[in-house]
């Protein structure tokens, strides 16, 4: 499977794999589960946080079915919001590696996006490296 990432549930920046140098921030979140566990560290951008994977039924009693319903929070943002206090982590569109640098430096200035919309409409823009 290739690079897969979300959006955090709180600002609607992206998450994306710790790869990107510059733009390591992005990668550093806390992820919700729907049964209150959290798991805190660097993303990978192939499902793991700190080499543990989100998905594995084994590991964390979850599989891969269930990817919508977990929430990222960039940990910079994070103030220890509980899972039902955030909004919904979107799909990232550029699968949190595919990013243009202009997209992510934008991100690091603005702060954060009002919505999903505006996230994707900024994307859509700059965002797309390819």
């Amino acid at each position: 499977m290739g690079f897969f990432s979300k959006t955090c549930a709180k600002t609607n920046i992206p998450v994306v794999a710790s790869h990107l140098g510059q733009f390591n921030q992005f990668s550093q979140v806390v992820v919700l589960y729907p049964d209150g566990r959290k798991i805190t560290g660097e993303y990978d951008g192939y499902g793991r946080v700190n080499g543990i994977d989100l998905l594995d039924a084994d590991t964390v009693g979850f599989s891969g079915k269930e990817w919508d319903a977990l929430k990222f929070v960039i940990q910079k943002h994070y103030n220890g919001e509980e899972y039902d206090d955030l909004g919904k982590s979107g799909r990232e569109l550029g699968q949190g590696f595919f990013l243009s640098r202009e997209f992510l430096a934008h991100c690091e200035l603005k702060g954060g996006f009002k919505n999903y919309a505006g996230y994707k409409s900024a994307y859509r823009k700059m965002g797309d490296s390819l």
